[in-house]
């Protein structure tokens, strides 16, 4: 019953949240208040449903230097789980599909989030070059480079287009590695469930003087990142433990 409690909370918390972000886009057409309500929405679905969250950083993040967030992906709360644990605002690039869910995508659109089409190499690139655009003028951003969530738990090889988002927009990558979500919400399943999520954030990566061909370097260099600390359970650096609805 806890479950089908936390998912009907979910569900009532995502629209009245989306509903605020639509009207307050009128006001604000820069979409900076629906990114602000990500956070809002996020505390309220994960405190609701009685899932802690522990974040440690390895080094202090401010706006004023845009990064591209990497981080494995497990659950639909992983999403929740960043939105807390970077410490400003971000824009996720997302599946297109999430764009057409009513209220949800409709939301994400009025906060300008950048969707991308997988199925369409031309459109895909399209998406990342507005991406980079979006980070010189100072926004950044949050992708899940294995595309979708993982079946087995195990990581899954990465694609490339963030890392060529990165190295085109000269920002840095910020690796995140995530413990716990997939218990929180398994694949598949629409429950969710009490439990634990641990988020590190790693030491940024810089993208300076890199091109091209040095994106499969990169490529694998983050990925050992990630899967270390999904893996070991070790945190980049000692931090204080913070709960969702500290």
């Amino acid at each position: 019953m806890r479950a089908v409690f936390n998912t009907l909370a979910f569900v009532v918390v995502t629209l009245v949240l989306a509903i605020v972000a639509m009207v307050g886009v009128l006001f604000d057409r820069s979409g900076d208040i629906v990114l602000r309500l990500a956070r809002v929405w996020s505390r309220a679905i994960l405190v609701s449903a009685g899932v802690k969250i522990r974040i440690r950083t390895q080094r202090p993040l401010t706006p004023e230097r845009p990064c591209v967030f990497m981080a494995n992906h497990a659950s639909t709360s992983d999403i929740w789980s960043l939105f807390i644990a970077i410490p400003f605002p971000v824009r996720m690039i997302a599946k297109k599909t999430l764009g057409q869910i009513p209220f949800f995508g409709w939301a994400m659109h009025a906060g300008r989030f950048i969707f991308i089409d997988r199925q369409n190499p031309i459109a895909a690139r399209r998406s990342i070059e507005e991406a980079a655009r979006r980070i010189k003028r100072g926004h950044s951003v949050l992708i899940f480079p294995e595309g979708t969530r993982t079946r087995d738990g195990a990581l899954g090889p990465f694609k490339k287009g963030g890392f060529h988002l990165a190295i085109a927009s000269g920002a840095d990558i910020v690796p995140c590695g995530i413990r716990g979500s997939r218990e929180v919400m398994p694949r598949g399943s629409m429950w969710i469930h009490p439990g634990s999520i641990e988020v590190d954030v790693g030491e940024p990566i810089s993208t300076a003087g890199l091109t091209d061909d040095d994106r499969d370097a990169l490529l694998e260099r983050v990925r050992a990142q990630i899967l270390a600390m999904t893996t070991t359970g070790d945190p980049p650096a000692p931090a204080a433990a913070q709960s969702a609805g500290g």
